[in-house]
C-alpha cells in the first residue's frame, strides 16, 4: 500500500480509536439511559457535594497539561493550533476520557472494593492498569526511548485520578470531567507527536508513515 503522511495516518487512527470506543457507551446509553446518566456517569446530586474531588481533579489537569507541555514541546508548540485534527480530537477527547475512567476507576476499583480490597490497592491496581494500556501508544512510535516516560506519566496520572475517585466518594463524574479535559489540550498533538517522531523536537515534519 501507498505511503501516507503522518498526520494522515493519526487522523485515521483517531477515527477508528473514536468508533471502537465508542461502542459500549453507546450499548450502555441504549440500554438505559436514565441509569447511564445518574448512576454510570454520576451526574447525579451527589456530584455536588463533593467540593474536594473537584478541586483535586483541576489541579490535576493544570499539573499533567503543564507536565506534558515540558516534556514534550511539540505538544506546547500546537497546542492552539486549529485543524480537521483538532476537530477530530474532539470527540476522541469525549469518548476516551468518558471509558477510560469507567473502566480504570469505576469497575475495577468497585470491583477490587466488592472483594475488600484496602483502598491504597485500588490506587495501586488501577494505576498500573492505566499505564499498562497507555504503553500501547508507544507502538505507534518509532523511539523506544519513550517507553518509560509514557508509562511512568500515565501510571502517576491514573494513581491520582483513583485517589480522586475515592475522595469523590466513588462518584466517577470529577474523573471523567477532568480526564476530558486534559486530552482536549493535549491531543491529538500527543498522538501526532508519537507518530511523526517530534516528542523531542520543536516542529512537525509531516513525515511519512507506511502503512503495512
Amino acid at each position: 500500500m501507498r505511503n501516507i503522511s503522518a498526520r494522515q495516518f493519526t487522523g485515521l487512527l483517531i477515527v477508528g480509536t473514536t468508533s471502537g470506543m465508542a461502542i459500549p457507551l453507546v450499548l450502555w446509553l441504549l440500554r438505559d439511559p436514565g441509569r447511564f446518566a445518574t448512576d454510570l456517569l454520576g451526574i447525579n446530586q451527589s456530584a455536588t457535594v463533593i467540593p474536594w474531588a473537584w478541586a483535586i481533579a483541576a489541579a490535576t489537569v493544570v499539573a499533567y497539561v503543564a507536565y506534558t507541555f515540558w516534556a514534550v514541546p511539540f505538544v506546547r508548540e500546537n497546542a492552539t493550533s486549529v485543524s480537521g485534527l483538532k476537530f477530530l480530537a474532539i470527540p476522541l477527547a469525549l469518548v476516551s476520557g468518558t471509558l477510560e475512567e469507567l473502566l480504570f476507576r469505576r469497575f475495577l476499583m468497585d470491583w477490587l472494593d466488592s472483594l475488600t480490597t484496602p483502598g491504597v490497592l485500588q490506587v495501586l491496581a488501577s494505576a498500573v492498569a492505566f499505564g499498562a494500556a497507555h504503553s500501547l501508544w508507544v507502538l505507534f512510535s518509532r523511539d523506544a526511548r519513550i517507553i518509560l516516560p509514557v508509562v511512568a506519566a500515565t501510571t502517576a496520572l491514573g494513581a491520582v485520578l483513583a485517589v480522586t475517585y475515592l475522595v469523590a466518594d466513588r462518584n466517577v463524574l470529577p474523573v471523567i470531567c477532568a480526564h476530558i479535559a486534559i486530552n482536549l489540550v493535549i491531543e491529538p498533538w500527543l498522538l501526532l507527536s508519537s507518530i511523526n517522531g517530534r516528542w523531542k523536537a520543536g516542529t512537525d515534519t509531516d513525515s511519512s508513515t507506511p502503512t503495512r
